[in-house]
């Protein structure tokens, strides 16, 4: 049997892979390659969802980087706060039962196709993003770089 890959970049401690990866040496060190990381998110996103108990800090940040949600639009949808959303990513409170449910019914209905869910998560997701977006227009000056007036 291969080894083992310990699979922590997603922000999980718990996954390992037995294979569809492939270790590889650089001049740089070890690299790994993944084959299909979106599926295997999907995988490990519906094997949360549908085998978890309540969910913890780790397994709500990854829902919500799968779904492209920042705290701030998740806590919208959920009807809390930001810094809510924040305590229960960093494990210093729970997530209630309820947001819980809905954050599993979100992400399930989501990844599996609901045209109507997947249209609003995109629709949120695009306006979060909309929020964040500035232009920043920088110009080259004798002492270095500075944002243009």
């Amino acid at each position: 049997m291969s080894e083992l890959f310990h699979y922590q970049s997603c922000g999980l401690d718990s996954i390992w892979l037995r294979n569809g990866f492939e270790s590889k040496q650089t001049p740089y060190g070890e690299a790994v390659a993944i084959a299909d990381v979106a599926g295997l998110h999907k995988t490990i996103g519906l094997f949360i969802t549908n085998n978890q108990p309540l969910l913890d800090g780790a397994e709500i940040r990854f829902l919500r980087k799968e779904l492209d949600l920042s705290q701030t639009m998740l806590g919208e949808v959920l009807g809390v706060s930001e810094s809510t959303v924040r305590n229960w990513e960093a494990g210093r409170q729970p997530i209630t039962a309820a947001a819980d449910r809905f954050t599993r019914l979100l992400y399930q209905e989501h990844i599996q196709g609901n045209a109507y869910i997947k249209a609003m998560v995109e629709r949120l997701s695009k306006l979060d993003h909309a929020r964040h977006i500035q232009r920043l227009e920088l110009e080259s000056t004798g002492q270095g770089w500075k944002a243009a007036a």
